[in-house]
C-alpha cells in the first residue's frame, strides 16, 4: 500500500496522496496545530499518530481568507457541472441542491453510521440525509444517478467541502486533520520541510495612511486573531514610511490599480473629512477584484464625541470627520481625563470640519505596552475593526 497522507473531517476522507507526491495543506493550519490527532492499535499497541489538526468551525473564516467561500463553491460548482455532466442527468442540479446535501451531513451521525453498517459516505446520504423531510425533490436524482453524484462531490476541490460541511452547526467541533505521519516517517519528508505555510500570494497586503495605523491593526490580529496573522502581511515600515499622508496614499492605490496588481490588497483610509472624501475616490476606479478599499467603519460611540473648537466643548458625531485609528483603542485605559477631538480645518467642497483626536500618541503608546488579553484592555472597538476589515477581504 505505501506511506499515505490523507485530509480528513472526522471519518470523511477528503483528501488521498502517496508518497513523495502528497499533497501539501499546511496552508489551513498554523505551527501550533501540530500535535498527536489521534491514537490506534498497532500489532496490539497503542500509537499516538502526529499531524495537524483544528475543528472546522476555528477552519471556517480561514477558509473564506483563502478565497474558499460560498459563492467561490458556486462558481466552481458550476464550472464542474458543465464541464464534466452536461450529459447527464445532474446537469439540472443546481448549486443549492448540492449545497443543502452536504451541508446537512452531520459529521457526528456519518461516523456512528460508518461503525455500525460498515458503509460508505455515499450510502449516509441515501440512507440519512435524503430520508429527512425536505428532500423529496431531489431524493430520487441523486440515488437514481449515484455514480455521477459521487463522482460531482469527488471532483469539487476538498476545500470548498469542508466550507460547506462548516455550514451545520453541529459540525463546528468535528476535528479537520492533515495526517502525515506515515510520509514522514518513511522518509519522503521531514516535518521541518512538511510545513510551508501560506504563500504570498494567499496574504492580504494591508496598506494605511501611516506607520502607526499598521502597528494597531498588525498588533490587534496578534491579540485577537492570532489563527489568522499568518494570512496578513505589511508594508515595512521601519524607515521613511513612503505612503504618509492620505494623499499619497490614494495615489499609491491608483498606482496598484493602473498596474493590476495580482496580489491581494487591502487600502484602509481613514474616518475623517480628509479620508472619506479619497475612500470614494478610490471606489470610482475601476480596480482588478484583488484590490479591496475600506475606510475605518463608522461606530455609535463616535456619533456622540466630545469635541472642541473655536466655540468651546460640544458633543457631536465625529464619524466621516474625524475618526482615526487611534479612536479604535481603549481611551480610558490607565488615563482619567475624558478624550476629545479638536477640530482643526475647514472643507469646503464637503461641508464638513476635519478634526482630530487629541494625544493620540498616548493611547498608542498604551495599546503597546498590551501584550495579552488579560489586562483589563477593552479590545471591543478593535474587535468590530478587525471584523469589518475580515470582511471586506473575504468580498
Amino acid at each position: 500500500m505505501g506511506s499515505v497522507s490523507s485530509l480528513d473531517v472526522g471519518s470523511l476522507e477528503l483528501d488521498y496522496s502517496k508518497g513523495e507526491y502528497y499533497n501539501n495543506h499546511s496552508k489551513l493550519f498554523i505551527p501550533s496545530d501540530y500535535g498527536v490527532i489521534k491514537s490506534e492499535m498497532d500489532e496490539g499497541v497503542l500509537r499516538d499518530e502526529m499531524g495537524h489538526a483544528r475543528t472546522l468551525g476555528d477552519m471556517k473564516l480561514r477558509l473564506e481568507l483563502l478565497g474558499y467561500t460560498i459563492n467561490d463553491a458556486q462558481r466552481a460548482y458550476e464550472n464542474v457541472l458543465s464541464h464534466y455532466f452536461d450529459d447527464t442527468c445532474l446537469n439540472g442540479f443546481t448549486f443549492d441542491y448540492f449545497r443543502k446535501v452536504v451541508s446537512s451531513v452531520n459529521i457526528e451521525d456519518l461516523d456512528a453510521f460508518k461503525d455500525n453498517f460498515h458503509l460508505t459516505f455515499h450510502d449516509y446520504i441515501a440512507d440519512v440525509v435524503l430520508t429527512q423531510s425536505g428532500f423529496e425533490d431531489i431524493k430520487d436524482l441523486v440515488t437514481t444517478h449515484d455514480d455521477d453524484f459521487s463522482a460531482l462531490f469527488d471532483r469539487l476541490h476538498p476545500y470548498f467541502i469542508m466550507r460547506l460541511l462548516a455550514e451545520n452547526p453541529k459540525n463546528q467541533h468535528v476535528k479537520v486533520m492533515w495526517q502525515t505521519h506515515e510520509i514522514v516517517e518513511a522518509g519522503w519528508v521531514s516535518n521541518d520541510d512538511l510545513y510551508t505555510g501560506v504563500d504570498e500570494k494567499d496574504k492580504f497586503l494591508i496598506i494605511t495612511e501611516g506607520s502607526s495605523d499598521l502597528f494597531i491593526i498588525k498588533h490587534a490580529i496578534s491579540l485577537l486573531r492570532p489563527e489568522l496573522a499568518d494570512l496578513f502581511t505589511y508594508v515595512d515600515m521601519e524607515d521613511n514610511y513612503p505612503f504618509s499622508g492620505t494623499g499619497n496614499q490614494y495615489k499609491f492605490f491608483q498606482g496598484l490599480a493602473s498596474i493590476g496588481m495580482q496580489n491581494k490588497c487591502l487600502c484602509i483610509f481613514d474616518n475623517d473629512a480628509e479620508g472619506v472624501e479619497k475612500y470614494h475616490k478610490a471606489v470610482d476606479i475601476k480596480a482588478p477584484s484583488n484590490l479591496k478599499v475600506m475606510k475605518l467603519p463608522d461606530l455609535v460611540e463616535f456619533s456622540d464625541f466630545v469635541t472642541e473648537g473655536p466655540t468651546g466643548r460640544h458633543n457631536a458625531d465625529v464619524n466621516g470627520k474625524a475618526v482615526a485609528i487611534e479612536c479604535f483603542l481603549d481611551l480610558s485605559f490607565k488615563e482619567r481625563l475624558e478624550p476629545f477631538i479638536r477640530w482643526s480645518s475647514y472643507k469646503g467642497d464637503a461641508n464638513v470640519y476635519q478634526g482630530a483626536l487629541e494625544k493620540k500618541g498616548y493611547y498608542l503608546k498604551q495599546f503597546k505596552k498590551v501584550k495579552s488579553l488579560d489586562e483589563n484592555y477593552d479590545f471591543s472597538k478593535l474587535n468590530l475593526l478587525l471584523d469589518r476589515i475580515i470582511e471586506v477581504c473575504v468580498s
